[in-house]
């Protein structure tokens, strides 16, 4: 992830001007971790192989059933402040599912969920509320109470 104070300064003065958008959310309560049942949310842009790419403004998902290989993932996230390297050695520096499912087996967590989920960060916040509000009902239809967010 980029720092403010590593980019060029009109990219730096574009930034700090944004407004952040506020949203009406409620959070569910806290529970302990081996009750959590967790899916994944990257802001990657991550794609199957195969799929049309993600233009850069997309405001909807892609999601990501349990048996799908990780060398069927593929990332489509492209910025100046984004280095791809890592994920290229690893996945798992940018969508975890292999160490998620380490902390189920272990005991950690209560559950990793069967779908893991996947936006393009590049757009803007308020424009993904309508996407995101499906993906929050999917997520409570699967039964799952708990979200890692995983920004990129």
């Amino acid at each position: 992830m980029a720092r403010l104070e590593d980019m060029a300064p009109s990219q730096r003065e574009h930034i700090e001007a944004m407004e952040c958008p506020e949203f009406n959310t409620a959070l569910t309560e806290k529970r302990p971790l081996g009750e959590c049942r967790v899916a994944l949310i990257s802001s990657a842009g991550l794609m199957r192989r195969g799929e049309d790419n993600i233009e850069g403004n997309s405001v909807d998902y892609r999601t990501f059933e349990k048996s799908c290989p990780d060398r069927d993932i593929l990332i489509n996230h492209i910025s100046v402040n984004f280095d791809r390297s890592a994920f290229a050695e690893d996945i798992n520096t940018v969508f975890p599912r292999e160490l998620l499912q380490s902390l189920q087996e272990d005991g950690s967590i209560g559950h990793a969920a069967k779908k893991h989920y996947s936006f393009m960060g590049a757009a803007a916040p308020e424009e993904l509320q309508p996407a995101a509000e499906r993906l929050a009902l999917e997520l409570k239809e699967a039964d799952i109470n708990t979200a890692c967010l995983l920004p990129v």
